[in-house]
């Protein structure tokens, strides 16, 4: 008697498509902190990501859940748990820390032509304050953008660069060069005394 291979044995498991990068995150919500890997297109941000989601094998993937595998899951009463992958409710995320790999390499174009020009964004220093947890970072706008105009994007995730966080995470961490926050569960954003 044979076996059939499984899904996952044939190579059809969505997480198995070349086209897809691992990228290392924190992942915080009000319940608990998640570390494990996330997944984007190659030429995509982490950022597109978590707001579009992606297609791979016919199917839409992180549209309301993000996919994360070799989790480890830290509880607010010092419990923790190993998983092979959960998915997250988008809608009860905090933030999410990159801890690498989150930006696409772009390739060399000194000596190609331009397609559409690059725009040259502005930073913005930001401090943003939400249930148990305080960002202070570096939002990004339009040259002639202020910080109402950085905020007002028709997006759920709003890129944080350079960012500090207290307190300091579950695991360890209090500074990511990239946080992607739900602007949903912001309860107020001050801009920063500090100049850019």
């Amino acid at each position: 008697m044979t076996t059939q291979p499984s899904l996952r044995q044939r190579g059809s498991d969505w997480r198995e498509n070349i086209r897809l990068r691992q990228v290392r995150v924190v992942v915080c919500t009000t319940t608990a902190t998640f570390a494990g890997y996330t997944y984007r297109l190659y030429q995509q941000r982490l950022s597109d990501a978590l707001n579009k989601g992606f297609s791979v094998n016919s199917s839409h993937i992180g549209r309301d859940f993000l996919p994360l595998t070799e989790v480890e899951i830290f509880f607010s009463d010092e419990r923790k748990q190993r998983m092979t992958s959960t998915y997250i409710r988008k809608a009860n995320i905090l933030f999410v820390g990159e801890e690498s790999g989150g930006q696409p390499t772009l390739p060399d174009l000194k000596d190609k032509p331009r397609i559409y020009p690059l725009r040259t964004t502005k930073p913005i220093g930001a401090e943003v304050y939400m249930p148990v947890y305080t960002l202070v970072g570096k939002m990004h706008g339009e040259m002639w953008h202020q910080l109402l105009d950085a905020l007002n994007r028709d997006v759920t995730f709003l890129p944080l660069t350079n960012v500090e966080i207290s307190p300091g995470l579950a695991t360890g961490e209090s500074r990511f060069d990239f946080v992607a926050v739900n602007k949903d569960r912001v309860v107020y954003v001050g801009e920063s005394l500090e100049t850019p």
